[in-house]
């Protein structure tokens, strides 16, 4: 069956001499794995840049259900900036983005509102000159709504936020986060612009990626967030 649809490249991994396998979280048919033959090579009319991490794309593609590798006849540029032309910061969060959804997202489970939802996010990443250092927390943040685990606002007055209960109680406990940073994220919950030092932002990333865990959506070996940190963005 063959089928165009917009789509948002986020991973890709070296495969033969020439060839890749990438992920494309497409519009049509959501999380696609493609093997993409001889795009290494110099004579190729597809360009790797298009597979970089949150690349805004249109495709026209073949899908058979019975394959784990599907087929990609055609991909274009969907977009008018590459992602090497974004600033570093902005690329480091789109590649951090990419790397959440890559690990997920499950296979042929089309959903339009969070495609959308990360299209625009790219479409803000191009044009943006400044993004809030707290972005990448509310990323994750909002991911978790479209998973149908996002945070109860019920007894939201609660001292200590629960990652496994997944809501704020009011005894400190062992999945619970400190005073401090159950603070932060309440600011963010509540969308206020607040500025979190460094060190309760890389504490709030990664209490909000074992959250994650906790909810059974693990995000098993991500490494993207340690550039984050250690760039300080």
């Amino acid at each position: 069956m063959k089928y165009n649809s917009r789509a948002i490249a986020l991973t890709y991994l070296k495969h033969a001499e020439s060839s890749i396998i990438t992920k494309l979280f497409t519009e049509e048919k959501g999380l696609q794995t493609f093997i993409v033959k001889g795009v290494r090579s110099k004579k190729s009319k597809k360009k790797l840049g298009l597979f970089q991490p949150l690349q805004l794309a249109q495709i026209n593609a073949s899908y058979i259900a019975k394959n784990s590798l599907q087929y990609l006849n055609e991909i274009a540029l969907a977009d008018n900036k590459l992602a090497e032309f974004i600033s570093m910061k902005n690329n480091f969060i789109a590649l951090f983005i990419a790397e959440v959804l890559s690990k997920s997202l499950h296979e042929n489970e089309e959903d339009r509102r969070l495609f959308k939802y990360v299209w625009d996010i790219k479409i803000t990443l191009n044009n943006a000159k400044e993004i809030s250092a707290n972005y990448p927390l509310i990323f994750l943040l909002k991911l978790t709504s479209f998973f149908g685990f996002y945070p109860s606002n019920e007894n939201f007055l609660n001292t200590y936020f629960d990652m496994e209960k997944g809501e704020f109680i009011d005894t400190e406990g062992i999945y619970t986060l400190n005073k401090e940073n159950s603070s932060y994220l309440k600011f963010l919950l509540n969308e206020n612009d607040c500025v979190i030092p460094y060190k309760n932002r890389n504490e709030l990333l990664k209490s909000l990626i074992d959250y994650y865990k906790l909810q059974h959506h693990e995000l098993k070996n991500i490494s993207s967030h340690l550039i984050i940190e250690s760039l300080r963005l």
